[in-house]
């Protein structure tokens, strides 16, 4: 048994050996492979960045050359038709540039002067004829391919100016290239030797080249890299070169020349550091693993005997006797044993522990500000804090033992226990936590009190343990009370105020009216003038009163609800809106509106400040008002959509609080009341009002209405 024993751990120390060693190596593979991807971007970013250089440096030829032409364009000698001094002026320019040789070339083709035949003997027509003519037409320089020279009998490449003589273009001025300058731009750039380096021209030829230069020249680059200049001018992509070796291409073509360079890494020189990796990885995976399941063999023979010589300790532990531990192999057996050791100490102090905590606990219940009262599933009082004892007025004493109905009045006893059932744990569940609700204390003296509880239970082995937490809030219900007096006077005095304001006001309306009536005939523009706005603003300060009136009456003087029709509460409100719908052209129409519980009139107030405002709110166009409802779970959504100016959503909330308004009188006029008593008027019936607009594009006010107030279809 000893052996087998033994060569199970043994076994199962190799496997883990195996497992633990497996993703370390996959890890280091992977990590391998991550270098050589990091390795492998990194040398393309720096290839890319050869490859932009040796654009660059291209271009920089190239515009070398066009510099150099378009000075010699401005000689003097042009202008004056000296073209003897002009061929000298050319030749000695060519000692500055990479131009060959330089060309003056009239309309039609014919070559004025050639710096390569001497000055006044005959000169044939431009082999670069066609590149003239777009010159003399387009008035811009232009660059050409790589062409055969007339003269020179090889590759060459034509860069050529127009000679302006005011806004006409009298000549055109030729330089030639030799591809042995674009060698020389390669050579200078130093890259490393085995990097095949190429030049292309406008066509895709090869203008210049690393590696057989004189083998390829005038010849098409690889037909991979031909075909994605077609459609790019900068890439990356995987070719084989003319010489038939797979490569790696950089590439990137200028977009003003239409000249371009690219880089080839061979695939071989990619790949060769991977290789090397790889095998370096194998070889060392091949010891790794020996050496792990050498090592693996041998401790798990120390671990067998370690775990031997614990066993005959354990079982004197479970027999509660003193425990002796050593002689064990390795360190984690000798921590084992010691806390072998220490397990009969530590069970001697755990009953000294429990009951430490459990007087904790009660020195908690007892200071906390909050009554906690705790009953069986008998509901009978097992627990009774001091908070509880003076909330109730009696002693923890007296309550123990007590069913929980002694502190609840007799009326509120069914409502109790239907609680209790509501919010009873399950049989499989530990507690439920935290449900709170309002209800009616009754103290020792008989007295009642309002009172707050948030309760839980807990399933334990011998039963259902039910815990209150109670709160006295009656001096929050005074408070409460308080303020809704005080809100219900404020009510009261702004309905006074705004009623008793109307008699004054229209008067002062009556007597300005008279003023202007009477006196009109002796009175100059501006006392008229006066007299206009003291009528308009009494007439709506006449408006405001009234809104506020309205704004009041909607708490003062509440209406019972009773079934409304929304349907035709929308038609009355078209109906009362006629004149404005006629005036504006305006189209208001509804979709299927249900019978709800409400006070009519203030429905009517609603719709009559919704659809109201979608018709005044619109500006360009004809407005457009839809009323629409559904049902959405236990409550109504009514939409009213219009098609006017739109709200900003920054102005979403400021647009229902009274006296709010985001437009001038002399834009759209108002009193800032409207959307004010909708939301109150959506509140009293237990519903919510909002809006959904982008500014310019129409809004959409949202009305929502519980169907518990009675959804009667």
């Amino acid at each position: 048994m000893t052996f087998r024993n033994k060569l199970s751990i043994r076994a199962n120390l190799t496997l883990l050996a195996a497992v633990c060693l497996t993703p370390a190596m996959i890890g280091a593979a992977g990590l391998l492979a991550y270098h050589y991807q990091r390795q492998r971007a990194q040398l393309v970013s720096d290839t890319v960045n050869d490859v932009h250089a040796l654009k660059s440096s291209l271009n920089t030829e190239l515009a070398a050359a066009q510099n150099t032409l378009e000075v010699l364009a401005t000689s003097p000698s042009l202008k004056n038709q000296d073209f003897s001094a002009f061929h000298a002026q050319a030749a000695l320019a060519l000692g500055y540039s990479a131009i060959n040789n330089i060309a003056l070339i009239a309309p039609g083709g014919q070559q004025m002067v050639n710096t390569a035949i001497p000055f006044g003997q005959p000169l044939p027509k431009t082999g670069v004829a066609a590149m003239a003519d777009r010159i003399f037409a387009t008035r811009q320089p232009e660059v050409s391919g790589l062409i055969s020279g007339a003269l020179l009998k090889q590759p060459v490449v034509s860069v050529a100016v127009p000679v302006r003589s005011g806004q006409s273009v009298t000549y055109v001025l030729s330089g030639v290239v030799l591809p042995t300058n674009f060698q020389k731009v390669i050579s200078n750039a130093n890259l490393p030797s085995d990097r095949i380096v190429v030049i292309f021209d406008k066509g895709g030829m090869v203008a210049g080249r690393s590696h057989e230069p004189e083998r390829f020249l005038s010849k098409s680059v690889a037909p991979g890299l031909a075909e994605r200049l077609k459609l790019v001018n900068d890439g990356v992509f995987e070719v084989v070169s003319l010489e038939g070796i797979p490569v790696l291409s950089i590439f990137s073509r200028s977009q003003t020349t239409g000249w371009g360079a690219a880089i080839g890494i061979p695939t071989e020189v990619l790949t060769a550091d991977l290789r090397r990796s790889m095998w370096y990885l194998a070889i060392a995976a091949v010891l790794l693993l020996g050496l792990g399941f050498g090592m693996a063999w041998l401790m798990g023979g120390r671990i067998s005997n370690a775990i031997h010589k614990l066993i005959q300790p354990a079982l004197e532990l479970s027999q509660g006797k003193a425990v002796s531990v050593s002689g064990m192999g390795f360190k984690e057996a000798v921590a084992l044993g010691k806390a072998i050791e220490q397990s009969s100490e530590v069970l001697a102090t755990t009953s000294n522990a429990l009951k430490t905590s459990e007087s904790r606990l009660r020195s908690i219940l007892q200071s906390a500000t909050d009554a906690i009262i705790t009953v069986d599933d008998q509901q009978q009082v097992v627990l009774f804090n001091a908070s509880a004892c003076n909330m109730f007025g009696c002693t923890a004493e007296e309550a123990l033992g007590r069913p929980i109905t002694d502190f609840i009045p007799q009326r509120f006893h069914q409502q109790h226990f239907a609680y209790l059932e509501e919010n009873r744990a399950p049989a499989e569940g530990p507690e439920v936590f935290g449900v709170t609700g309002a209800s009616t204390g009754l103290r020792s003296s008989g007295g009642e009190f309002p009172l707050e509880i948030s309760y839980s239970n807990v399933l334990a082995p011998d039963g259902v343990f039910h815990t209150f937490i109670v709160r006295d809030i009656t001096k929050r219900l005074q408070s409460l009370k308080a303020l809704e007096q005080s809100n219900l006077d404020l009510q009261q005095f702004a309905y006074v105020a705004s009623h008793d304001l109307k008699t004054p006001l229209r008067s002062i309306s009556g007597f300005v009216q008279i003023l202007e009536r009477n006196y009109a005939d002796k009175l100059d523009e501006k006392a008229l003038s006066l007299i206009q706005r003291t009528a308009q603003a009494a007439s709506r300060l006449e408006q405001l009163t009234e809104n506020m009136l309205s704004f009041a009456r909607l708490s003062s003087d509440p209406q019972p609800l009773e079934p409304v029709n929304t349907f035709e509460v929308v038609q009355e409100v078209i109906h009362l809106l006629d004149a404005v719908i006629q005036s504006t052209g305006a189209t208001v129409t509804t979709g299927d509106l249900p019978t709800v519980v409400a006070d009519r009139s203030q429905l009517v107030q609603l719709f009559l400040n919704l659809v109201g405002n979608g018709l005044k709110y619109c500006k360009g166009h004809a407005p457009l008002v839809h009323v629409s409802a559904e049902m959405k779970g236990n409550e109504w959504i009514f939409s009213i959509v219009d098609n006017g100016i739109g709200i900003e959503e920054k102005h979403h909330q400021k647009i229902f609080e009274i006296f709010k308004r985001l437009h001038s009188q002399s834009e759209y006029p108002g009193t800032g009341i409207g959307l004010a008593m909708c939301r109150r008027i959506v509140e009293r019936h237990g519903g919510k009002i909002s809006v959904q607009s982008t500014f310019g594009h129409g809004s959409t006010f949202i009305v929502s209405l519980p169907t518990k107030l009675g959804a009667l279809l």
